[in-house]
């Protein structure tokens, strides 16, 4: 058996420490770099799930059975979103709704959520206001160009209307 001198032995140690903290060093860059990506993307709009989906999925049933109502009724809802901003980029959104042999549905109570569909974070929930037989107007902030979703519930009287829409927009900005 044979037996390292001493300066061997330190050697050997120092060796091994700096092997040892080389490779907890690339632990600690890694777990650096893991938690700011988490921390980044955990802020980010554009990489959030949808509020409620997890509820709306497992309650698919409901959700389909509503829907299925809703076309039964046999209402119309036609949204139409005017294409230029105002300063402040928000647009005139013009919702039509009319029954099942197409007269205009009034005195309805219209609240849509819409959101831009590359981020579901910025939520905007839109009440809408009577301004005409059938016609319900609001204002929505159009920040980001592309696909939009609106979602929502008409109701009038004792009856109820699923509205889910997607709608592609342009950031068109005014004067």
């Amino acid at each position: 058996m044979t037996t390292l001198s001493p300066e061997l032995q330190r050697q050997e140690r120092t060796a091994i420490l700096m092997w040892t903290a080389l490779i907890l060093m690339f632990f600690m860059l890694q777990a650096i770099l893991w938690t700011v990506a988490i921390s980044v993307t955990s802020r980010d709009a554009s990489h959030t799930v949808v509020a409620g989906y997890d509820e709306q999925a497992f309650r698919w049933d409901e959700v389909k059975k509503m829907r299925n109502e809703s076309a039964a009724l046999g209402w119309d809802a036609e949204i139409h979103i005017d294409s230029m901003d105002d300063t402040r980029g928000n647009r005139v959104i013009t919702l039509s709704l009319k029954d099942q042999n197409q007269a205009p549905l009034e005195n309805a109570k219209i609240e849509i959520d819409a959101y831009h569909r590359g981020r579901a974070a910025e939520k905007q929930s839109l009440t809408f206001k009577p301004v005409g037989p059938g016609v319900y107007s609001t204002t929505l902030n159009v920040p980001n160009s592309g696909q939009w979703q609106f979602t929502g519930i008409a109701k009038s009287n004792d009856q109820q209307f699923f509205i889910e829409q997607r709608i592609a927009l342009d950031s068109n900005r005014g004067l």
